[in-house]
């Protein structure tokens, strides 16, 4: 009997149920399983560790040489620097320096025992209304906070209000020098109409300005270095208040500060009375009078303004008041 039905085909195509069937987890070739093997051993290996020690090594050598040689190609005040460049400088210490030369005290009560204190050697400037008379002397200290260079291009005194004010009134007080005198490298007319600091020329003549003009010159700070210099400043005509305003460049920025008397208060001069008759007292030691001998050289002596001029109208040195 003749079969009718046809023959079922094998075509190889991917039915439901193979899909099924292969979808679940094989065993692992054993080309597999031996590379899977072998890179766990060369994890493990010591020569691999090693190896890594050495390309960390490399990498950090290879950041300090790039740094050292930028560093070596560009100025040390051109190279960027994670310091914020406000905080490059640092003022160490304001420190008053002068010993000689005339100091006011104001009339503010109870100055009867100055002359104790003066004759004492002790601090009566201290928690006084004292201010320096004609001249004061200041040592600055800075420190260069930043990583790089910091060059230091100008200080310029900014007096406040503008301008001085007319010259204080009260007592005076005199350190005469005994021949010896410090020699200082600045100096500041600080009621000039444009007061700079400058620096004398030879035997203290012909002051030039020292970080402006044609001789212009800079202070260079690098990490941690500190720089103290002295600045004299003198006041002919007026009482004055001012601070220093310190421009500076650091890892390729400029940026600014400002440098202010003990404890952040201005530092503060007043000339000298034109008539020494208007003060109301004057303390003077014996280096500023001629000692008859009653009372030891180092004594101190007070007279009233007007006393006080009288006897030095002659310009000569006069003997020392008696009593």
């Amino acid at each position: 009997m003749a079969n009718n039905r046809r023959g079922a085909r094998r075509t190889g195509a991917l039915t439901r149920a193979s899909v099924r069937r292969g979808s679940g987890p094989r065993s692992p070739r054993p080309e597999e399983e031996e590379a899977a093997t072998g890179r766990l051993r060369f994890v493990k290996s010591p020569t691999t560790w090693l190896l890594g020690i050495v390309l960390a090594v490399v990498t950090v050598t290879f950041q300090d040489v790039l740094t050292a040689t930028v560093k070596t190609i560009l100025p040390l005040d051109r190279v960027p620097d994670r310091l914020s460049p406000q905080n490059a400088v640092d003022v160490v210490e304001v420190k008053d320096v002068k010993d000689i030369g005339y100091y006011l005290v104001r009339d503010v009560g109870g100055d009867g025992k100055i002359l104790e204190e003066i004759s004492s050697g002790g601090s009566w400037r201290e928690g006084r209304k004292v201010v320096d008379a004609g001249n004061a002397e200041w040592m600055i200290t800075v420190q260069g906070r930043a990583a790089q260079q910091v060059r230091i291009t100008d200080i310029v005194p900014v007096v406040e209000g503008g301008r001085c004010e007319k010259p204080l009134g009260g007592s005076l007080a005199h350190f005469p020098s005994q021949g010896v005198m410090d020699v200082i490298p600045l100096e500041l007319e600080v009621d000039a109409p444009r007061p700079r600091l400058k620096i004398s020329g030879k035997d203290g003549k012909d002051a030039q300005p020292f970080f402006t003009g044609p001789e212009a010159k800079h202070i260079t700070l690098n990490q941690n270095e500190t720089e103290a210099f002295i600045v004299r400043a003198t006041s002919t005509t007026g009482y004055c208040r001012w601070r220093y305003r310190v421009h500076y460049e650091v890892g390729g920025s400029t940026a600014e500060m400002t440098i202010s008397g003990p404890g952040g208060k201005p530092f503060e001069l007043t000339a000298r009375l034109t008539d020494a008759s208007a003060y109301r007292k004057v303390y003077f030691p014996a280096f500023d009078c001629l000692p008859s001998g009653a009372r030891p050289p180092t004594g101190w002596y007070e007279q009233t303004g007007a006393e006080y001029a009288r006897d030095r109208r002659s310009g000569k040195v006069p003997p020392c008041p008696k009593g």
